[in-house]
């Protein structure tokens, strides 16, 4: 199965190949279109589910494999209907596993710190994640010239990924943007730019190669997260934590949504709604003073609505 050129990332094109290799491609790839039925591919989606599928070996897939298997699977059939080689999808109305997102870890502006110093050589990348909300990839593809120390912003341009050897892609969502970067963390990244060409990456590895995945699990990433005892977390909750450091401290929903390179603010409201409850709490606060403010400056006009309510309630009582 392959996916054209220029229409997808290449870790997207290597997950596609690999359900369709893993899970589709065994159970449908020998069968007629026009022999799968509905009933076979929900007992198919269920099978990978509660870990029965042959594929499955024996665990439950999660909700994103099996949605993802189940994609490639449909997208096939709606190839097909276009081309008008059979008239039916029988993965239509088909009843999935919905995804549940995975808690959280936000670190606090003196734990990033914290781990920032424990990474040693990995100091400034470490702060640009924290502070700045670049994804991994994109700090991967970072180069000198993306950085703009007078105006204190990075360039975000270009996404490296591992997949078939290193590529450069288009970021995440399409869309080139500016990060802003605190000052603190400028001179960091203007410490890691030096002694370089334009061309050159800011980030690499103690070889010079683009830098590899830091796991939690081991290597330096791990070292540092024990040694700055701060919580477990992974690399993008890094990306996380920029996002609730920008929100507490005030920064609007707009603002959030270009630093991390969002498609749109809605997209920034459903992935940390969690985080803009706090800021609700405090409009209704505001609220809640502005309108005492105003009914302390009309003590008289409250008297009069008051001493009306009582006169009315007296000439009631007098009629009955």
């Amino acid at each position: 199965m392959e996916i054209a050129a220029g229409t997808g990332k290449p870790s997207h094109a290597r997950d596609i190949e690999s359900a369709w290799r893993v899970h589709v491609a065994p159970k449908w790839g020998s069968m007629r279109l026009g022999d799968v039925t509905h009933t076979q591919v929900q007992a198919w989606v269920n099978s990978l589910v509660d870990g029965t599928a042959e594929t499955a070996r024996g665990r439950h897939e999660s909700a994103s494999v099996t949605l993802r298997a189940f994609g490639v699977l449909k997208s096939i059939f709606d190839a097909a209907v276009r081309d008008g080689m059979t008239a039916r999808n029988p993965c239509d109305r088909c009843a999935l596993p919905r995804k549940t997102r995975k808690p959280r870890t936000y670190l606090t502006p003196r734990q990033v710190i914290a781990l920032a110093d424990a990474s040693g050589r990995y100091r400034a990348l470490i702060l640009t994640l924290g502070f700045c909300g670049l994804r991994i990839g994109e700090a991967r593809a970072l180069r000198v010239r993306n950085v703009d120390a007078e105006a204190g912003r990075l360039a975000i341009e270009k996404s490296m990924s591992r997949a078939n050897g290193w590529k450069e892609t288009e970021p995440k969502t399409w869309e080139r943007r500016t990060v802003p970067v605190p000052a603190h963390v400028m001179r960091a990244i203007v410490s890691e730019c030096q002694g370089k060409a334009a061309g050159d990456l800011v980030f690499t590895e103690p070889d010079g190669k683009p830098l590899a995945e830091p796991k939690r699990s081991g290597g330096w990433f791990g070292k540092a997260i024990a040694a700055a005892g701060v919580p477990s977390l992974t690399v993008h909750d890094l990306r996380h934590t920029a996002a609730s450091i920008a929100i507490s401290s005030h920064a609007n929903v707009k603002a959030v949504q270009r630093m991390l390179g969002h498609k749109n603010a809605s997209m920034t409201l459903d992935t940390y709604a969690d985080l803009f409850s706090n800021d609700l709490d405090e409009v209704a606060a505001d609220i809640d003073r502005r309108i005492s403010d105003v009914l302390a400056e009309r003590p008289s006009c409250e008297q009069s609505v008051s001493d009306r309510t009582e006169s009315d309630s007296f000439s009631m009582t007098e009629k009955h």
